[in-house]
Order: structure tokens, then C-alpha cells, then sequence
């Protein structure tokens, strides 16, 4: 088994506790409590959603190296992505989930694993090599990031539209070119997420490279390391607890 460092399942539990909150005022506005829509979809609480979800994938693709047997924990994260998709889709279709987080993070570590694999194979994976490769990732995650809107570069100066007979049907809008008619509560596209994910995996990297960078990630939070250690569980469970407790609320009291 691979080593996990304390800062990193601090840093993840934070993201989840921040989270946790952000779905609380999600489910407060669908049961009609105290958050509006114009709330929601205004520039705070999109602000907060990005903070979240940015180092949430950061976080998923630095722990590919940290853990073992990619190929069996990409499926399983892949399959909890589809029956979150079945669930919502069968009783809460109108805030039913397709191509959510989950789907796109089971979907990085298996696409990542040939890439690993082939780095790893022809010893590529130096400091220098690993610093360019962050940086290409990253600098594809920002020119993809409006893709789903119909552009690549950085929008909207310097941008060019794409195509927009590409945005049709599933098997588009799972690779980012959002078909008009498709609608989720949860969208996350392979691009450009899948390069912020690779961001992430590089960024590891290039930290254990430097022993002081390796001695920062032994420091941790104990409460909140916990947190950070049984993420997917957390971020599992955690939206059905808030959905009962907010249903009974709004029915009796």
C-alpha cells in the first residue's frame, strides 16, 4: 500500500467540508428555504462552486500516484458516477445528474493509467519533464475551459468559436461539446477537466522531487485529515442526509 500524506487528505477534507455546505444551500433552494435561485446562480455562490471543484480534481489527480491498483479504483469511482446518474435519473429527474464529478474522475484515472504507465516505463518522469508537463496541462485546461460554450482559447478576446454541428447528442457532451438540449445538476466534461486532472497528477511530481516540499506534506489536521480520508463515502452520503433532514423540515415543523 502507498503512502498518503497527512496535508493532502487535510486539504481534500476541507474541500469536502466547504462542499458539504455548498450542497446544503443546494438542496435549501430546491425545498424553497431561505436560498434563491438568484442566490445560487449569482456570482458568490459560483465563486464557491469553482473553489471547490478546481482543487477537488487537483487533489484526485495528485493521488493517482498515491494509491495502487488504478485500474479496479477508476472503475469503481466510474460506477458509483453511473448509478448516481441512474438514481437521479429514475426518482429526481428534475435535478437528475449525468456526467457528473464522479464520472469524470473515474474516467481521468483510467485514461491517465497509459500515460503513467509509458512515463514511468522510459524513466521520463524528471523534475524538468514533469514541470513542462504541468504547465501543458494546464495550459490546455485554460484554453479548453469555455468548450462547452463553443470555444477554445482564452474567451473572449482571443478565443475561436468551434463548430457548433460537433455539439449532438451523448457521446459529445460527455467529451465537453454540450449538446443544447442536454441538462445536470453536476456537468463535468472530460475537457477540459481531464487537463486539470493531469495538472494534478504532474504537480505530485514534481513535489517529490524536493524533500522540503515531501516534509510539508506530512503535516496535517487530525479531525479534518479524516475527513479528507474517506472522501468518497462522505461525498456520497452526505447529499442524501441533507435531502431527508430539509424534506422532513419542510413537511412537518
Amino acid at each position: 500500500m502507498k503512502k498518503r500524506y497527512d496535508l493532502i487528505d487535510t486539504l481534500r477534507g476541507l474541500v469536502i467540508i466547504s462542499m458539504i455546505g455548498f450542497h446544503a444551500c443546494w438542496i435549501m433552494n430546491y425545498f424553497g428555504i431561505l436560498i434563491t435561485s438568484e442566490n445560487l446562480y449569482g456570482t458568490i455562490f459560483t465563486v464557491w462552486e469553482r473553489s471547490i471543484c478546481i482543487p477537488f480534481i487537483i487533489i484526485a489527480g495528485f493521488s493517482f500516484s498515491l494509491g495502487h491498483n488504478h485500474l479496479r479504483s477508476g472503475l469503481i469511482v466510474f460506477g458509483w458516477g453511473l448509478i448516481i446518474t441512474a438514481v437521479t435519473c429514475i426518482f429526481l429527474y428534475d435535478i437528475r445528474i449525468i456526467f457528473g464529478v464522479l464520472t469524470l474522475i473515474g474516467s481521468s484515472i483510467l485514461l491517465t493509467i497509459p500515460i503513467d504507465n509509458v512515463l514511468r516505463n522510459h524513466n521520463l518522469l524528471t523534475q524538468k519533464v514533469s514541470v513542462l508537463l504541468f504547465a501543458v496541462s494546464f495550459l490546455l485546461f485554460l484554453v479548453t475551459y469555455k468548450i462547452n460554450i463553443g470555444y477554445l482559447g482564452f474567451y473572449p478576446a482571443f478565443c475561436v468559436e468551434i463548430p457548433r454541428s460537433i455539439y449532438n447528442g451523448y457521446i459529445a457532451t460527455y467529451f465537453g461539446f454540450m449538446d443544447p438540449g442536454f441538462y445536470s445538476t453536476d456537468y463535468f466534461s472530460l475537457f477540459p477537466w481531464w487537463f486539470l486532472y493531469l495538472s494534478g497528477y504532474f504537480l505530485h511530481k514534481i513535489t517529490i522531487s524536493s524533500e522540503k516540499a515531501k516534509s510539508l506534506l506530512e503535516n496535517g489536521i487530525p479531525g479534518i485529515r479524516i475527513i479528507g480520508r474517506y472522501s468518497l463515502p462522505i461525498y456520497l452520503i452526505h447529499p442524501i442526509i441533507i435531502f431527508i433532514l430539509l424534506f422532513f423540515i419542510t413537511r412537518f415543523l
